[in-house]
């Protein structure tokens, strides 16, 4: 969900000139030339600004590389999403919560310089943060003005330094005029006192001027002193640091060798067995039989096909985990960020680990219905269970505590894993499955899951009272005999509406539908928790207190773990389905169950809608 909402701001960002110039001057030369170099038309445009491969002229390449990249998709594709990619430390204030600390953390650098800053501003989709963005951006402003104010001055002083060190030479100059009257032509022609008393006060001023510039270098000399001895602290201690953060990196890189000479011993005992197979004689079987092995083949075949389809993943873990240690070792000189990469590859290469061990073996099939365990299962015999079916008949008993709900579906084919006929790991291999949100509706026979303005089918037996009802839906493509809809539902809370009549868009302004519903709806100091539409954010605290409610909004790719509610029980949740994960609405539907919270839910981010959906709760 998050990749398609970044993808079409994207998609508006790369014919934003102004932020595609900001860009580039944050980009680094190599990155500059890595866009010229293959383009053989662009690379003959900015030859002139280019000499013996390095750049003489980074103002003119840039001028250059935009104007080109005007009548050139591609190129200003490639110039947004490089700079994204390698910005991942300031694009993750996009995920942190809308509140004051994470606003402090941005104001204090930790997302990146001032430059960076400015780009984000450009990119932040979310409304409501162009003001945050414009005060620290003018406060940035201002600072720079008042540096090059303070250049300015020191320039003033130095020019008034040299001037006055003029007077004083002058000064000496008339001392020795006055001091050797014989040579003074006109000393005997005048008034000799006066010219002595003009001179001296001449030499007066000029100490006076002398000594006020050398208190003032005094200062300056002592204030550099102090941030001198202050940066060798600094260097110091990042240097403890970054020795720290390489000796984990080679630790890392050591673990991840063990590994892969791990997975090569697998493949090669693999390879051995296949060869042991293929050695042993053919014995004489009838017809019959041979149907019946070349059945079971197929789905063998089937079965080894869903395996390697798991050992490919199993790869792509290790390749990816090989990037983020190379990733981790060129941002290195992030070391707020270094101890929760380091963390991360540690906890994936445990769980590789784990699930490297020998004695564990993977089995491809379905769930097909419950049944109870058998004599041979002891204290358990009797118990009801699920009965999974392997690809090649094969028959185990599950758990009904070990399945999670949302994976206990016919027709859908999984994998599980399972260490001396225990269940350990329960995965799906339908890479479209997908989890939905919405509304079960009753026409004559037929049940349909409506989400979103679109219906599916649904095979699974729908009773009467579950018309109207949220819910949660597994959505399974089209496979063989199976047709495409709803194999498994999950009924939402009793205390659950889901918002069926929302207005239609309209060409008028949000900000005055927002003003014409906080008009018409005042509460009584409720308090409501909101989730989701990150979009929309801090927004719907504002409206809904200035409603009459005491209202908190939080990000809908938090986890509940992680998140202080902060003022007792609420009145009313309201779950906002867009920009929301899985994960925090199974999280959230618990705890409501648990406290006997009120739960509303709403499939659209709108200002207007929230309102309307705590006006209809809380009447």
């Amino acid at each position: 969900m998050a990749d398609e909402f970044w993808n079409k701001i994207y998609d508006k960002l790369i014919d934003n000139y102004e932020l595609l110039k900001l860009i580039c001057f944050d980009t680094s030369n190599q990155d500059l030339l890595s866009w010229v170099n293959p383009n053989h038309e662009l690379k003959v445009r900015c030859n002139r600004f280019l000499k013996f491969g390095t750049i003489t002229d980074k103002d003119g390449l840039i001028n250059e590389i935009l104007t080109y990249a005007k009548s050139n998709n591609p190129l200003r594709r490639i110039i947004l999403l490089t700079w994204v990619n390698k910005n991942q430390s300031s694009m993750a204030f996009f995920s942190q919560a809308g509140n004051a600390a994470s606003i402090e953390k941005l104001k204090k650098g930790e997302f990146g310089n001032i430059s960076k800053v400015r780009i984000l501003s450009l990119i932040d989709p979310r409304e409501g943060s162009f003001k945050l963005y414009k005060d620290i951006l003018e406060e940035a402003d201002k600072k720079a003005k008042e540096e090059e104010e303070l250049k300015n001055n020191k320039k003033e002083e130095i020019q008034q330094l040299e001037l006055s060190n003029a007077e004083i030479e002058a000064a000496l100059h008339s001392k020795e005029i006055i001091s050797s009257p014989a040579t003074n032509n006109g000393a005997y022609s005048g008034n000799f006192n006066e010219v002595v008393y003009e001179e001296l006060q001449k030499i007066k001023a000029a100490l006076e001027i002398l000594e006020d510039v050398n208190k003032k270098l005094k200062t300056e000399n002592k204030e550099l002193r102090n941030e001198q001895n202050k940066r060798k602290t600094e260097i110091t201690n990042y240097s403890i640091k970054l020795e720290s953060k390489v000796n984990e990196n080679k630790k890392l890189s050591s673990e991840l060798a063990k590994e892969k000479d791990l997975n090569s011993s697998l493949s090669t005992q693999l390879k051995y067995a296949k060869d042991e197979l293929a050695a042993k004689p053919a014995p004489t079987i009838s017809e019959s039989e041979i149907n019946d092995l070349r059945h079971r083949l197929d789905e063998a075949l089937k079965e080894n096909k869903e395996l390697n389809k798991t050992l490919n993943n199993k790869e792509a873990s290790l390749n990816r985990i090989k990037e983020e240690n190379d990733e981790l070792r060129s941002k290195l000189q992030n070391s707020t960020n270094q101890s929760n990469l380091v963390s991360n590859l540690q906890k994936k290469l445990n769980e590789l680990q784990s699930k490297n061990n020998s004695k564990t073996q993977a089995v491809a099939g379905q769930i097909v219905t419950k049944a109870r365990f058998d004599n041979t299962y002891g204290e358990k015999s009797g118990k009801k269970c699920w009965l999974f079916v392997s690809v090649t008949g094969e028959l185990h008993y599950l758990d009904l505590n070990e399945v999670p709900k949302n994976l206990s579906v016919p027709e859908e084919y999984m994998l599980a894993t399972f260490d001396d006929k225990k269940l350990t790991e329960l995965q799906s291999l339908e890479a479209e499955r997908k989890e939905l949100l919405g509304t079960i509706q009753l026409d004559n026979d037929k049940a349909l899951f409506i989400c979103d303005d679109e219906s599916f089918p649904i095979y699974q037996d729908v009773t009467e009272k579950w018309n109207g009802r949220p819910a949660r839906g597994v959505w399974l493509p089209e496979l063989e005999d199976r047709e495409a809809g709803i194999y498994k539902l999950d009924i939402l809370p009793d205390t659950a509406k889901l918002n069926k009549t929302q207005p239609k868009s309209s060409k008028k302004s949000p900000d005055k539908d927002k003003n014409k519903t906080e008009k018409q709806t005042k509460f009584k100091g409720q308090k409501v928790i909101v989730f989701g539409g990150d979009r929309v954010g801090l927004e719907y605290e504002k409206a809904l207190n200035n409603s009459g409610l005491s209202a908190k909004w939080f990000s809908g790719f938090s986890l509940l773990s992680e998140i202080s509610l902060g003022f007792g029980k609420p009145d009313l949740m309201i779950i906002v389905t867009k920009q929301l994960s899985h994960a925090l609405l199974r999280e959230l539907n618990a705890y409501a169950e648990k406290h006997s919270i009120p739960v509303a839910y709403s499939t659209r981010r709108g200002i207007t809608s929230v309102l309307e959906i705590a006006a209809n709760s809380l009447s």
